[in-house]
Formats: C-alpha cells, structure tokens, sequence
C-alpha cells in the first residue's frame, strides 16, 4: 500500500500545471506535529496554492524538508 502511494505522490509531484493561467496565487507555511524517531517533533510544510481561469483553486506545490538546517525555505528544502 505504501508503494502505491509513494507512486501516487511521485506523480502529483511532477505533474504538470495544465490547468493554467492561474488569476491568483499565493504562497504559505504550516507548522504540524509529526512522529519522528518515537518522538513528537514540529515539521515546517511549504504550501503553493492558486486559482485557475475556471475559478477552482488547485494546490500548486506542497513541500516538507526532512533535514534541518540553519536556514530554512524553499531554498534549502532541496528542490
């Protein structure tokens, strides 16, 4: 079941933003609580969101970065 997902995930990853042009976007962060190592640790997601010429909002992008580093972001989240 989870290969099935990882696929499925992998995916909307790389699918292409087709539904474009969008006439809003909007970036935002998340902060959850995840199990980690037997431990509850806070886990930063990086959010993309927009809303397509039909008016439906799509989400664009979702990022976790998994390493912790002194600088955090877009930028160090690897892709």
């Amino acid at each position: 079941m989870a290969r099935d997902l990882d696929e499925q995930v992998e995916a909307f990853r790389t699918r292409p933003p087709d539904a474009g042009p969008y006439t809003f976007a909007a970036a935002d962060a998340l902060v959850l609580k995840v199990r980690e190592g037997g431990r509850v640790v806070n886990v930063h997601a990086l959010l993309a969101g927009g809303v397509n010429a039909d008016g439906h909002r799509e989400i664009l992008g979702l990022q976790s970065p998994r390493r912790r580093t002194a600088r955090g972001g877009w930028r160090s989240s690897g892709t």
